[in-house]
């Protein structure tokens, strides 16, 4: 999603009776998944970090970059999203600026979710290299 739409959905979501509350468990339901991937990047970064003793360090030490990466990010953008609740019940001239900021926020997990993904890639392919020799 762009800031142009991000904007229009705020518009239209102050237009309605109820529409602050939907954009607040909106943003709620990002917080969450946000917290999904940075619990998930902590248990990776466990696993990665009590395997550093039988596995190649070469591929752990990439998997160790992506997960802090993914940590990093999914902090962020709960910390980012947790004031850009009370942000999204402000005046409406203030809409282009919090829709940049959620656009931001999102992006954020986009990366995290990456992040992620790369981190266990690397990981499984410092296994698959260690079981092959």
């Amino acid at each position: 999603m762009n800031k142009n739409n991000i904007s229009k959905w705020l518009q239209q979501m102050s237009l309605h009776s109820g529409g602050a509350i939907t954009v607040v468990q909106t943003l709620r339901n990002a917080i969450m998944a946000a917290s999904v991937l940075a619990s998930a990047s902590l248990v990776a970064l466990m696993g990665v970090l009590a395997s550093v003793a039988t596995h190649p360090l070469s591929h752990l030490l990439a998997a160790i970059v992506f997960v802090l990466l993914s940590c990093f990010c999914s902090i962020r953008t709960i910390w980012l999203l947790a004031v850009l609740g009370f942000q999204a019940q402000q005046p409406e001239e203030e809409l282009p600026a919090t829709a940049k900021q959620i656009g931001y926020a999102l992006t954020c997990i986009k990366i995290s979710a990456i992040s992620l993904f790369l981190a266990l890639s690397a990981a499984a392919v410092g296994v698959a290299y260690f079981q092959g020799m």
